[in-house]
This record gives structure tokens, sequence and C-alpha cells, in this order.
């Protein structure tokens, strides 16, 4: 730019021959030659140009070298209105104007071309000391300012795409709002394997799909490699290592940005955003789809165990037998919503001598192994007690026997009251029957007289079920009459987290005040209710009976009688 301003017919500016040039124009003109940072002088009524290399570069490709020597408000009348009245202001005040990063929207080379500038204007004077042009001290900040706003659109872009959870097809719709139609990237669109009775494309410009043909879209998408048709480039999205891309990016820079290498950069950040999300997509619906299926089969699971165990309460929970003048009703109730039966159970059935018996007993725990054991144990206790007749005390012992025998284990420990009731000749006591029962570490049995009056059969218990085979065993007895209720019980129905037993033990008495004018089906359904309303901490189980003269029919309430169970399918 010295040697071409050396040649230029100055005489045909307003600044005149070089020959008649002041010293000031002159010394500022030398600086301007001896620096290598843009600077440009604007001198004269026409603020006539002149510049450096540096500032040349700055003019494009067109502008280059016909600005030299050329009016200010000429070679920038795209930006003119802009800039003059920081002219105006130097020109005027005398003093000097700094513009950061400012965006202005030139044609240097050919279209409208987006730039920033940082740039300061100074007052430059005459030899006598007016003020006659300004002096442009500027760098292009154009590059630094496009690649933090790209980089924040990225950062944009990744945000946008956390929050959408895919598949592909929302990803794209997110991507093609985020990145279409901004400063850098003027029309995208995305395409994505084809599906049945769709197209390759997915979101974006549609107009795209004219410029872009499927063959060559497929064809970026199985060799995984960007390539270029017009001015639109095809950048493939790679989920996944292998295989075919899943989709591809088209982009085509915005009318403002000229295509170059960092626009290229800026799509390949924008695929890598859309892949991770797709990536990311992938792996959650993986992970969603195998908790689905875990669960799927954990609810087949809960399904068969919920079959198993009706099947189990079925062949287990029989219905009492309803000997002549002797009301018998049970009531069980799990502790587990999933499990119908647990590790409490009661049984009654006629032995062979025609005796009615009664068991009621607990295995620690309510799940599928307590009620397991509760199943071995029911059954050996029946057995044993049907076959042989003996005394509630004997079969408990052979049942510690059989226990030790079969090697049933630790899960077999249990609570256990077995009782029988005896009816008395009616020649010796019309109406009255004894209760005989032998009491292994259960809650005691309580009796509600047909007066109204509460009497628990506090009698010392013997040592639980199945601890030791030798255990030696008791037999206690109590009479009942016509009207008595008599009450066997789990402790699910007393016992709740940090309350005395005492104060359990009075709650049930309570629950059992007036229970003699209640018939017995309700006063059972009454103590549940009142004492254990719906699921608690441990399974419940209930075995009330209540004899009746057997010189009266039967009562209503008492329902028909029953000398055996009734069968269960």
């Amino acid at each position: 730019m010295g040697v071409a301003t050396l040649a230029f017919p100055w005489e045909t500016t307003p600044l005149g021959a070089m020959s008649t040039w002041g010293e000031s124009l002159r010394q500022i003109v030398r600086m301007c030659f001896s620096t290598r940072f843009p600077v440009l002088i604007a001198w004269g009524p026409d603020l006539t140009m002149i510049y450096n290399d540096a500032y040349r570069e700055m003019l494009g490709t067109q502008k280059g070298l016909s600005a030299l020597g050329s009016p200010l408000a000429q070679v920038w009348e795209e930006i003119w209105d802009e800039i003059v009245p920081l002219v105006e202001q130097v020109m005027t005040t005398r003093l000097p104007v700094w513009m950061e990063d400012t965006p202005l929207l030139v044609n240097r080379s050919g279209f409208l071309e987006e730039t920033f500038f940082t740039f300061s204007y100074s007052p430059l004077v005459d030899d006598s000391g007016d003020v006659v042009g300004i002096l442009d001290i500027a760098t292009e900040t154009t590059e630094q300012v496009v690649t933090r706003r790209r980089l924040t659109l990225i950062d944009t872009l990744r945000d946008r795409l956390q929050q959408t959870p895919g598949p592909l097809d929302e990803l794209a719709t997110t991507a093609a709002a985020v990145l279409s139609g901004g400063p850098d990237i003027g029309r995208c669109a995305i395409f994505g394997r084809p599906r049945v009775g769709t197209t390759l494309f997915l979101a974006g410009d549609a107009e795209l799909t004219e410029q872009v043909p499927d063959d060559l879209v497929r064809q970026v998408m199985s060799t995984r490699t960007s390539r270029m048709v017009g001015s639109t480039l095809l950048t493939p999205l790679t989920a996944t290592q292998h295989g075919d891309a899943e989709g591809v990016l088209a982009a085509q820079a915005a009318s403002t940005r000229p295509f170059e290498a960092s626009l290229r950069s800026l799509a390949d950040l924008a695929a890598q955003a859309i892949t991770g999300a797709l990536r990311s997509a992938i792996a959650q619906q993986i992970e969603l789809d195998y908790r689905d299926a875990r669960a799927r089969v954990a609810e087949l699971e809960i399904a068969r165990a919920r079959e198993s165990s009706v099947a189990l309460q079925q062949s287990l929970l029989t219905p009492p037998p309803e000997p002549d003048h002797l009301h018998v009703v049970v009531r069980y109730q799990p502790a587990a919503l999933d499990l119908e039966i647990g590790g409490d159970w009661y049984d009654a059935f006629l032995t062979k001598d025609g005796a009615t018996t009664l068991v009621i007993g607990d295995v620690a725990g309510h799940d599928y192994r307590a009620a397991a054991s509760m199943g071995q144990l029911r059954g050996l206790i029946r057995a044993i007690a049907y076959d042989s007749a003996l005394p509630p005390s004997q079969v408990l012992e052979r049942s510690d026997q059989a226990i030790e025998g079969l090697n049933l284990g630790s899960a077999s420990i249990a609570t256990v009251v077995l009782a029988r009731i005896e009816q008395t000749l009616p020649e010796d006591t019309p109406g009255r029957r004894t209760v005989r029962w032998s009491n292994a570490g259960h809650p005691h049995p309580i009796i509600v007289r047909a007066d109204g009056s509460v009497e628990v059969l506090a009698r010392k218990n013997d040592l639980l079920l199945g601890v030791l085979p030798t255990a030696e065993r008791r037999d206690h007895t109590v009479t009942i009459d016509n009207g008595d209720t008599l009450v066997f019980y789990t402790d699910g129905l007393i016992e709740r987290r940090g309350a005395a037993p005492e104060d359990s033990l009075a709650a049930l008495r309570a629950a059992l005040h007036d229970a003699h004018l209640v018939p017995v089906d309700d006063l059972a359904t009454h103590l549940l209710e009142t004492l254990a309303p719906g699921h608690v901490d441990d399974d419940v189980a209930l075995v009330l009976i209540r004899p009746y003269p057997e010189d009266e029919p039967r009562p209503a309430e008492a329902g028909p009688n029953k000398n055996v169970p009734d069968s269960v399918e």
C-alpha cells in the first residue's frame, strides 16, 4: 500500500498533489506505513482514505485497492449511517471514541457479510491546528465473536437435547429448532433411517429435501463420511460404533456468513451434540426396557406367588365343622398385602372319638417360608390328633418328636394351643362341656361367660413347639356352659409396637365387653375391626366357640349342623 500511495494521482482528489501536503499530513502518513496494525487516515473535506496493508485486508476482495483516495462515505456506504455519528462526534468535540466488537453488515466481497470490529476514532489536525480528519486504528474481531457465539449455540443445543428424551425424530425436531434461522446456520434439516410409510426427512427445512437427494443421504449414512451438495454440508449422526449412521445433519450457512472451514467445524460439533443425545436416549431406552422386563418378570412371579398362596389358603384354611349345638367361627387376616396366608394358622376338626379339636398356632414370620413351615406343622398335628385320640399334651409331645425325627429344623418352631371340646354325659351336667388344652408358649385363651364376665385362662405355658423333642407338656381343663364363648387368637391381634403387654391384654378385654350379647360371627368381625383394622404388622388368626343347649333347636345364627368340614376343590 505504500507503493500504491506513492503512485496514486492525488491531484485528482481534494488532497491535491502529494508535493502540496502539509507537514501534519505527511507525519501521520509516515506513521500509518510504519506499523503493521490496521490504520486508516480519512483526511480533508471528503474524508479521503489512505490506509496500510493491514487495513486493506479488512476491505475484502472488492474494496482492497479501489478504496484508496476515495471518500470514506462512498467506500463504506452500506454502514455509513452507523459510523457517521461517531465521525462527526470526533471532529466536533476533538475527543476520541472507542468501540468494541461492534457488529457491522458490510459488502466487501460481493455480498452482505456480518462482521465485528474493535476500533478507535481519533481527531487529526492540520498545520494550523484545525480538525481536518480522523485516525481509525482498528482490528477485526469477527472470528472471535463468531466463535464465542457458536460455542454458546452448541451449549444451548446440548442443554435443549438433554431435556428431550428421544427418540431421533424428537431429538431432530429440537435440534432443528435450535440451529435453524440463526446468524451462522441459515437452514438445516435432519434425516433419519426410513420407516414404513415415511420418508428420510425428519425435521427442519423441508425445502432442503429438494436439494439433497435421498440416495446421497443414504450414502452419507452408510459411509459415515461428510459430503457437500451445492452449498449444503451433510454430516453423519453416528450414535453407535458400528453399522450405518442413525441420521444425517444437512446445514447451509446463513446468507451473511461465508462458507468456511469453521462452519464445517460448527456442523461437526452440532452433529456430535445430537449423536451424544441419541446415545444417551438409546442407553436410557435400553435401561427402561430392562427395567420394564424386570417389572414384568416380577409381576409374573407375584402372580404365580398369589396363585400358590390362594391354593395354599384353600388347602389349609378350611371351614370348621359345626357339631351339634356347638358354633365354631374362624377368621384369618394376613399381614402382607401380596400374600393370602402367612405363619399363623387355625384348625378345627372332629377326631375319631367324635371330640371337636381346635388348634391355633404361630410360626415366626409372615412370608412364603413361614407359610410353608406352618403348612407342615398344621398337617403334622392334625394327623396325630385325629388318629390317636390322645389328650392335647401327648399330641404336642409326639409332634415334638416328629419334628426332630423328620428333621424339619428351626423353621418349625412355633407357639401352639391345642384343645379338645369334650361333652359330658347329659345325665351328669346338662349343657356343660369340658375344654382340655395344652399351651406351647401361645397367648392365653379367654372365656366370655354367658353373664358377660371375662376370664383369661392364664395357666403356666410349656416350651414352644419344636425346641426340645423331650419337652414335658401338661394338660389344663376348664368347663364351659351354654352361652359361654371361648376365644383363641394369635398375638397379631393384640401386640403393637411400643405397647406394654398388659395394655394390649386390657384392650382385648375391653373389646370383649358385652360379647355375650353378640352373635359369634359378628363378634369375630368386631374383634378384627377394633384391634387389627386393615393390614397390621403381623398375621391374625381367630377361633371362637360357643355352645348351645342340646334340648333346644340349634339357633339360626349358628347355621346348619356340619359334622365334617366342606371339601376344598
